[in-house]
């Protein structure tokens, strides 16, 4: 019997050795510099992607796959029977799960389920690379989904940007939008709610955000459940990661810590500086 094939889309953020090593197919978003489109990953890495986002006089853009991109992966993935499990970035914060969706419709003959995570980052990456876990493992297609829809169920994701400009220049702000304007040298965690931004708390001065982030995982740690899970995502800001994986590991020796950077599509509506905890209790 064929296994099941996973993929998801670049906004997953999830390092490349990793899906390399779990065979999970990542289809690239679009990332527009004026009149030229790179591929997310592939054409631009996250490195460069930051050099240009502070030297372009040009703010990027971003688009989702076609339905045809999909198309094409579904229908090489599907041609020895496989059945596919597509999970993708909130469709409130893109339209990739509705292309997803109608590429399904174009692809006859296979099974393809397309899950909308309603996350986005590593808080999506971490269900993706679980339901390969369970795919490379055996598990039949209903269990996968199962499994990566109780997963996404109980991720949770805090961040902190260093302003939100971006956000609120790229339409993502969400319900974070009546912190505008009144920061000053207080420093929101924000969160996902519902697939969209929403400011969780406020924090008075960077120093106080890492440890505040880690607290509130532990507030959210349910005692006698199996360790977390954990990523920590940065947007070309490698020096906060270390401590904040410290903090965590110090406090609730979690099972896994997944490091990795945020890629072009999510760094185009965030910014440099952005630091992101995501965890999930199994």
């Amino acid at each position: 019997m064929a296994k099941v094939k996973i993929v998801t889309d670049s906004t997953a953020d999830i390092p490349r050795s990793l899906a390399e090593e779990l065979g999970i197919t990542i289809v690239p978003l679009n990332v527009h510099f004026g009149d030229k489109v790179y591929l997310d990953y592939i054409e631009l890495t996250s490195s460069n992607f930051y050099d240009m986002l502070r030297s372009s006089p040009e703010h990027p853009r971003t688009s989702q796959p076609s339905p045809g991109d999909f198309a094409k992966i579904y229908e090489e993935l599907t041609r020895d029977g496989s059945p596919v499990v597509s999970i993708h970035v909130s469709a409130d914060m893109s339209g990739t799960y509705q292309s997803a969706v109608m590429a399904k419709d174009l692809v006859k003959g296979g099974r393809i389920e397309v899950i909308d995570s309603r996350l986005t980052s590593m808080a999506l990456g971490l269900p993706v690379v679980e339901a390969a876990r369970a795919a490379r493992g055996g598990m039949g297609v209903d269990e996968v989904v199962g499994l990566a829809k109780r997963i996404i169920a109980k991720t949770k994701v805090f961040f902190v940007v260093d302003t939100l400009e971006y956000l609120a220049r790229n339409g993502r702000i969400g319900k974070a939008q009546a912190l505008l304007g009144n920061l000053l040298s207080v420093k929101p965690i924000l969160t996902l709610e519902d697939g969209l931004v929403t400011a969780y708390e406020k924090v008075r001065g960077d120093k106080k955000v890492i440890p505040r982030m880690v607290e509130i995982m532990g507030e959210m740690l349910e005692s006698g459940k199996p360790p977390a899970r954990c990523a920590i995502v940065h947007a070309d800001c490698a020096d906060k990661v270390e401590a904040c994986k410290a903090a965590v590991e110090a406090a609730y020796h979690p099972t896994e810590v997944i490091i990795g950077g945020l890629g072009a599509v999510v760094g185009t509506h965030v910014g440099p500086g952005t630091l992101a905890l995501v965890w999930y209790q199994p």
